[in-house]
């Protein structure tokens, strides 16, 4: 019997070690080259982004002028009533 319980604490211990090395790989081969193409993929959408904020303050700004014309006829309405 002792025999057996010593065999599956190596067990243990070699799959342990097994999940120790194939962390060690993967963070070595996989997850570095991985973040560089995200982030590489992030630099390259930058100046889109870049673009969609310009667009959207163009529309923000295109709203309050709108805006402002709008109240602005309504009240040179109400003053001709």
């Amino acid at each position: 019997m002792k025999n057996e319980k010593g065999v599956s604490t190596w067990a243990v211990i070699l799959i342990i070690a097994i999940i120790i090395v194939v962390a060690i790989y993967w963070s070595k081969y996989f997850a570095r080259p991985m973040a560089t193409v995200m982030m590489g993929g992030a630099a390259q959408a930058q100046p889109a982004i870049e673009k969609a904020h310009k667009a959207i303050d163009a529309v923000s700004q295109t709203n309050k002028v709108t805006d402002e014309a709008a109240k602005k006829v309504g009240d040179d309405m109400e003053k001709g009533k």
